[in-house]
């Protein structure tokens, strides 16, 4: 997989691309070296043709400087330029053909235009132009109307133009790469926050669905053992909430899970999920607590009105979360419920008295900020709304939200 997403990413470059970018500096003295056998060709050519006279011995000097500037085309592209083209017109004025090393010229130009300058590759490509056409008027009165002026001409213009094109591709390709990475990018940074999202949602849940119950079975477990000698009729009750919790467990764990599992094509259709509990459930809620021997009241101010659903869920979830903690840490403490419907928020405030008989020491869950305190703020937070968990100052403990009924 890893192969053939890079073989996406990556653009596909043919052999002389990659010999030119990898070893450019013997693709440049291969270049300066055909230039300078090019133009030692055609000097000797157009003598023994009987054209040109004997070239001196220095213009083949000149050619090979000229050419061997090419080396450094690319650290010194200006000089390089003057270099070349300086050379060319000294040898142009012992030919009457346009030299091979028109060539040399050409090569400095596009690397002047390839590096951005444009404009000044165009004048200076009109200078060498006008310069030509003055050696050559000046060696030939007739020089100016030969098509060779003309030709040095369109060859430089046509350098400037192709070398012009090619850096607009290459500006364009590199910004369809750089966008490409940026989308690519953006959206492993998007998948890695969905995940994060989705662990830290399926660990609330988890939580929110069995910590109470295993709070339960942990608690009454350690009462039956505790009594089963003595009353062994009030162990056996207790052993009777510990199957009870752990169907509950169970069931709601299948629920759970159910929900995670990825379909089978060919599985059977499952059976609809358990709806999401809310303020119509929370009397059962309250029962089944009551039914552990916490000794809850409840208070309701304001008209009872329909919750948002995301209201409705986090509402019930910071009651099951704050008995669970008042089980776990309270033991029997007397605990009162307030709901407060009010025209724009909803509260829930669960408050327990001091430490009753029964209880396990603290060991983080609800003065320390343990997951259960973490998993409310979550949730609270995800809806906008406002949480404080605090020892009251009689050794008590409250849990007070307040949830915007409009967002």
């Amino acid at each position: 997989m890893e192969l053939s997403a890079a073989s996406t990413t990556t653009p596909k470059r043919g052999w002389w691309a990659t010999f030119t970018r990898g070893h450019p500096h013997r693709f440049d003295a291969g270049l300066a070296v055909l230039i300078f056998l090019a133009t030692v060709g055609g000097l000797l050519s157009a003598h023994r043709m009987g054209v040109d006279a004997i070239p001196p011995p220095w213009t083949y000097v000149t050619s090979a400087v000229a050419c061997g500037a090419l080396m450094f085309r690319r650290s010194h592209p200006w000089p390089v330029l003057v270099v070349t083209a300086v050379g060319y017109l000294v040898v142009q004025g012992f030919s009457h053909d346009v030299p091979p090393l028109i060539l040399a010229v050409v090569t400095a130009l596009v690397t002047i235009t390839l590096a951005g300058q444009r404009w000044p590759a165009i004048i200076a490509a009109v200078v060498i132009t006008l310069c030509a056409l003055t050696i050559g008027t000046v060696r030939d009165a007739e020089y100016w109307s030969h098509p060779r002026p003309v030709a040095v001409a369109a060859l430089c213009a046509l350098s400037i133009a192709v070398a012009d094109a090619v850096r607009n591709r290459r500006a364009y390709v590199a910004a369809v790469e750089e966008r490409a990475r940026r989308a690519e990018e953006s959206r492993e940074r998007e998948a890695s926050r969905r995940v994060s999202d989705e662990r830290l949602r399926i660990a609330r849940e988890l939580h929110d669905v069995l910590a109470h119950h295993i709070a339960v079975i942990n608690v009454q477990a350690g009462v039956a053992g505790h009594l089963m000698d003595r009353q062994p009729e009030q162990a056996r009750e207790a052993l009777d909430h510990v199957r009870s919790a752990a169907r509950s467990v169970l069931s709601e764990m299948q629920a759970v899970v159910s929900v995670l599992r990825e379909p089978d094509a060919g599985a059977e259709p499952a059976e609809p999920a358990e709806p999401l509990p809310g303020m119509d459930r929370i009397d059962d809620l309250l029962d089944r607590f009551r039914s552990l021997g916490l000794q809850i009241d409840t208070v309701v101010s304001g008209a009872p009105t329909p919750l948002p659903a995301a209201v409705d869920l986090v509402a019930y979830r910071t009651v099951q979360e704050s008995l669970t903690n008042v089980g776990k840490h309270a033991g029997r403490a007397p605990v009162i419920v307030e709901f407060d419907y009010r025209p724009e928020v909803f509260a829930v405030t669960v408050t327990n008295e001091p430490t009753g008989p029964g209880a396990v020491p603290p060991s983080g869950s609800a003065t320390q900020g343990g997951f259960g305190l973490i998993g409310m703020r979550e949730r609270v937070g995800s809806i906008g709304g406002r949480l404080t968990a605090a020892p009251t100052s009689d050794g008590g403990f409250v849990t007070a939200v307040t949830l915007p009924l409009e967002r």
